[in-house]
């Protein structure tokens, strides 16, 4: 694998890395907070899911950030561990979705995640349009699939829900 040319590439993807980990941190802080707030059971379990998830980019981006500050390059990455997240992502929603119906004040949380997530998938797609390494549009471009996968589901809930009558304060 190519090294990085020194000075921009590095210091583009380490700034690309230190806006996703602000980026996720804030994501991981507003789920965490969702989830202490929320009475319904099943949006609590979800938004606590999410948490979860939002913390495992942390980690994957920390993971990340190390390698290249300690080797110059962006490492290679793989899609596994993010497939093995959505999967288990999508098996958790679907069982949590069976347990109850959920609230008002929790479906304009839940809008709140959508416009979180949208806005995440946007970002991570333009940092990958903007990457100078392979490996690096590659992450960014899983991300960003993560991100998507987390906005459908919790989207598909909210349709659900919208389209069986709930309306905002019910």
């Amino acid at each position: 694998m190519p090294k990085a040319i020194p000075g921009k590439g590095k210091k583009d993807a380490s700034s690309a890395l230190t806006r996703a980990l602000r980026f996720e941190k804030q994501g991981k802080k507003f789920f965490a907070a969702s989830a202490a707030k929320s009475t319904d059971a099943f949006a609590r379990q979800l938004f606590e899911l999410l948490a979860v998830l939002e913390d495992r980019h942390c980690q994957d981006i920390m993971a990340i950030s190390r390698k290249l500050e300690k080797d110059g390059r962006f490492p290679a990455v793989s899609t596994a561990p993010g497939e093995a997240r959505m999967r288990m992502f999508k098996r958790e929603t679907s069982r949590l979705r069976k347990e109850k119906v959920i609230t008002g004040d929790a479906a304009a949380a839940m809008r709140k995640a959508l416009g979180f997530e949208a806005e995440g998938r946007e970002m991570y797609r333009r940092m990958a349009e903007n990457a100078s390494h392979s490996m690096e549009r590659k992450f960014f471009r899983l991300l960003s699939a993560e991100e998507q996968g987390h906005f459908e589901v919790v989207y598909e809930y909210l349709d659900y829900l919208e389209a069986t009558g709930l309306r905002m304060g019910e």
